[in-house]
């Protein structure tokens, strides 16, 4: 096992460059879902999304009452995407053979986390900086509690648990003990 955690440590390290250069191309992608998922939750609540920099920019059909223009709101994708690189070093340190269909499987499984993450995050600041713009809207004070879960799981969460996890199961025969090593291990 000892060598196994190694292994993983040392495919962290280019797993988080690979990350950190191939991160802006999926930003609009992370950006795209995002102003689904947040639809679904609170309808019409994104008219556009603008991305510069690293930072998604929300522009909402919000407007606070009493104040002239529209809320906007910026997301940081790369904040909910680094599960891009634990999912990368857990299949390619556990030496996993097939990390040819794997790696392309976990990058949209933790596209769709990121997806999830910032738009929740959007509403979440939606939830704190407007509550009146979205009590206006429609929005009630259940689907504010389930914007408060869903901001949770999104940024505390889902980001770091659902690539571990799906990382384990993909490479599993190579990360548990053969069986006859299991046998021989004295019972408590």
């Amino acid at each position: 096992m000892g060598a196994l955690v190694v292994r993983i440590l040392l495919c962290f390290v280019p797993c988080v460059a690979a990350w950190y250069w191939l991160a802006p191309g999926a930003d609009a992608f992370v950006a795209a879902g995002a102003r689904i998922v947040a639809g679904f939750v609170v309808p019409g609540v994104v008219r556009e999304t603008e991305i510069a920099s690293g930072i998604v920019t929300f522009v909402t059909a919000m407007s606070v009452p009493g104040q002239e223009g529209v809320l906007t709101v910026d997301a940081n994708p790369r904040l909910f995407t680094y599960g891009f690189a634990l999912f990368g070093a857990i299949v390619l340190g556990a030496k996993w053979r097939s990390a040819w269909w794997s790696l392309p499987l976990g990058a949209f499984v933790v596209a769709m986390v990121a997806m999830w993450g910032v738009a929740f995050d959007l509403l979440a600041h939606l939830v704190r900086s407007a509550p009146a713009a979205l009590h206006a809207k429609g929005v009630t004070q259940g689907t504010v509690n389930f914007i408060s879960l869903g901001y949770q799981l999104g940024t505390l969460v889902l980001p770091a648990v659902v690539p571990t996890v799906l990382a384990v199961g993909i490479a599993w025969k190579e990360i548990a003990p053969p069986p006859e090593a299991r046998a021989a291990e004295p019972r408590q």
